[in-house]
């Protein structure tokens, strides 16, 4: 085992409890749907919730340093878990890379993950773009405030869009408030866009990092 990972106590039966509700939601919905009890649009909503759900708890076991592996052979929940997944995988008018919900929720520590790998529907590359719009648009000579002001309301917007990264929208939000509290000395001062610029590197590079994505 390695020796960076852990398995959550009896005091992280909390999560156990959250993995035990979607998974079983998941299996619920799949057999009501094949019994054409639900709608197709209904359920194509619900397992997408579902499968943000998952990835929220994934977040925080990664964060936690916890073993999802370790943690399924202990609640016996392995076999349900997998078949979850596969029901999420194969409700393709989701446009999910089959690939990629098992590279992020199947996966303890993917490490080639690339940007086209995790689309909730196209989200991902949606905020890369923000950020990297928004680093360019700080290193121009001459910025335009309403521009840089926009840039970053939609970075925090797409940010929103996207489950288990509270964090980092909090710090994009920081990051707003220094822009908009000191517009007028920004288009002046080449040496303030750069700190924030590289402030802004850092938190794409949280981002990149929690979704095992390279730069």
């Amino acid at each position: 085992m390695n020796k960076d990972k852990k398995t959550p106590t009896s005091n992280n039966s909390e999560i156990e409890s959250e993995i035990y509700a979607v998974v079983n939601m998941i299996l619920n919905l799949s057999q009501k749907y094949q019994n054409g009890e639900l709608k197709q649009s209904f359920f194509q909503k619900s397992i997408k919730n579902s499968m943000n759900d998952l990835l929220r708890i994934n977040f925080v076991l990664k964060e936690n340093n916890f073993l999802l592996s370790e943690l399924l052979d202990r609640m016996k929940f392995k076999e349900k878990y997998f078949k979850a997944i596969d029901i999420i995988n194969n409700t393709t008018s989701l446009n999910f890379n089959n690939t990629s919900v098992d590279s992020i929720i199947k996966s303890e520590s993917s490490k080639t993950l690339s940007s086209s790998m995790l689309e909730l529907p196209g989200i991902t590359s949606q905020i890369t773009s923000s950020f990297i719009t928004l680093m360019d648009a700080l290193k121009l000579e001459v910025i335009n405030s309403s521009l840089i002001t926009n840039l970053s309301e939609e970075l925090i917007k797409n940010l929103k869009n996207f489950p288990g990264l509270e964090q980092i929208t909090f710090k994009v939000k920081q990051i707003h408030k220094k822009i908009t509290k000191n517009i007028e000395k920004l288009e002046k001062n080449q040496k303030l866009r750069d700190i924030i610029g590289d402030d802004l590197y850092q938190i794409y590079k949280e981002f990149l990092n929690k979704l095992n994505m390279k730069i």
